[in-house]
């Protein structure tokens, strides 16, 4: 399996590189695979939904402003999608790069949803790490994410089908 090199710039100037194996490349979408080592679990009623080990399959998109992980748990059954809001993927020949945002979404299977980190994103905001119309840009983004799942039209088609 082919692995890609994805760098995750977190602003003001955090850096991570991650080697991801590549499951499919075209236009508009990386799709990758990569095991989790999240900073917090993530809880809901009582269920462990993201936690270490955990395997997500990301879908990066070229022209969004976010990404969305499927995730699956330890037993390989699908607890959710985590979005983050993000500046839309840059290719470059050798890797790929996405800015964080801040801002993230837990979308919970049966379609209810949390924001997550706002208060890493105000706190961004205040130490002037994201510009004014940026921390716009990123609202708009999570305010039209939340507009497909209320409509029914999250997942995108590939996460659906994939």
């Amino acid at each position: 399996m082919q692995t890609i090199e994805l760098i995750y710039n977190r602003l003001p100037d955090r850096v991570s590189r991650f080697q991801q194996n590549l499951l499919h490349e075209d236009e508009g979408v990386i799709v990758t695979t990569q095991r989790l080592k999240p900073s917090n679990p993530i809880v809901i009623d009582g269920v462990t939904v993201l936690g270490d080990n955990f395997r997500v399959v990301w879908f990066v998109f070229a022209n969004r402003w976010y990404d969305v992980g499927k995730i699956y748990n330890l037993e390989e059954q699908l607890t959710g999608y985590y979005c983050d809001i993000i500046m839309p993927m840059e290719r470059h020949e050798t890797h790929y790069e996405i800015t964080d945002l801040f801002l993230d979404l837990w979308v919970s299977l049966d379609v209810r949803y949390q924001v997550q980190d706002e208060d890493e994103f105000e706190a961004a905001i205040q130490q002037n790490w994201i510009p004014t119309d940026l921390a716009e840009q990123a609202r708009q983004a999570l305010r039209a994410l939340i507009a497909e799942i209320e409509s029914g039209a999250f997942p995108p088609e590939i996460v659906s089908h994939w």
